[in-house]
Formats: C-alpha cells, sequence, structure tokens
C-alpha cells in the first residue's frame, strides 16, 4: 500500500493518506488517497492543484 503525507497549500494543513481500491470513490479501477478517518480526495492519477503529496512510500502489507 503507498502512503503519503498530504499537504493542503492553502490552509498549510497535513493529513496521513494512503492509497485504496476498497472505497465507494473508487471509479474504472483507480485508487483514491484516503485520510486516516475514511475521507477520500482524488484519485491516484490525478494532480489536484490545492494538495501536494510528500514523503510517498510503499509498504508492504
Amino acid at each position: 500500500m503507498k502512503t503519503a503525507i498530504m499537504h493542503n497549500i492553502i490552509t498549510d494543513e497535513r493529513k496521513r493518506v494512503h492509497l485504496t481500491m476498497d472505497h465507494p470513490a473508487v471509479q474504472c479501477g483507480i485508487a483514491v488517497w484516503v485520510d486516516d478517518d475514511g475521507k477520500a480526495y482524488f484519485p491516484e492519477d490525478v494532480q489536484n492543484p490545492f494538495y501536494e503529496l510528500t514523503d510517498v512510500k510503499e509498504n508492504d502489507e
């Protein structure tokens, strides 16, 4: 599973997120970034202009 720190460049808020296929926001088989509370933000293949992902890691699971 990929994990990362998602940084909101407008509010300066940072959240830990992970990629998952197990969320209702998944469409067309593309994983979404989800925080620890279960909120989905955007698909893996989309660059969001308000967020940057840092410290992206591929974890064995």
